[in-house]
C-alpha cells in the first residue's frame, strides 16, 4: 500500500494494540492514537498533544 501524506487508515484489534491517549488542541477531542504523528479523528488536525 502506498500513501501520500496523512496517516494510513487500518483496523487493528484493540486487544492487540495499545494506543496512547491524545487530546486535539484544535477541537478538544480526546482519542487514542498509535504512531509518530497522530491525527484527530474529528477534525483531522495534526495539532495534538499527549493527554
Amino acid at each position: 500500500m502506498c500513501t501520500v501524506g496523512g496517516p494510513v487508515d487500518i483496523d487493528l484489534p484493540p486487544d492487540r494494540v495499545k494506543g496512547k491517549d491524545y487530546r486535539c488542541n484544535e477541537c478538544g477531542e480526546k482519542f487514542k492514537g498509535v504512531g509518530r504523528k497522530p491525527v484527530c479523528p474529528s477534525c483531522q488536525s495534526e495539532d495534538v498533544s499527549a493527554a
